[in-house]
């Protein structure tokens, strides 16, 4: 499953569940599992989920590292709100044309 995107509320949990699916699949496959969250892109969320404009460019730079890091052998999962669902259908549409498969974990 080369894409994971999580989704959910700020403090529900997705980071503790993105570290524990990123523990399995090293554990039990040989696939390289690479995070994109707001953490990787080095943001501070209390800036950037203040102002719109500021949030708009950090999904630009999440899905920009999505798609270098997204191919048919590797494991990616985006952890961030993703609570948008015309991003989330950007995202789709990114998969759909690299075809692989994805899933959404919602929290």
């Amino acid at each position: 499953m080369p894409l994971i995107v999580m989704c959910g509320f700020p403090c529900s949990g997705k980071s503790q569940r993105t570290e524990e699916l990123k523990a399995y699949f090293a554990q039990s496959t040989e696939r390289k599992v690479h995070i994109v969250g707001d953490e990787t892109v080095g943001i501070d969320k209390n800036c950037v989920y203040a102002d719109s404009q500021k949030e708009k460019n950090l999904r630009g730079a999440l899905r920009a590292e999505v798609e270098r890091k997204v191919n048919k052998d590797d494991i990616v999962i985006l952890d961030s709100l993703n609570y948008i669902k015309g991003y989330r259908y950007e995202l789709f549409c990114l998969i759909k044309h690299t075809q692989t498969p994805h899933c959404l974990v919602c929290k």
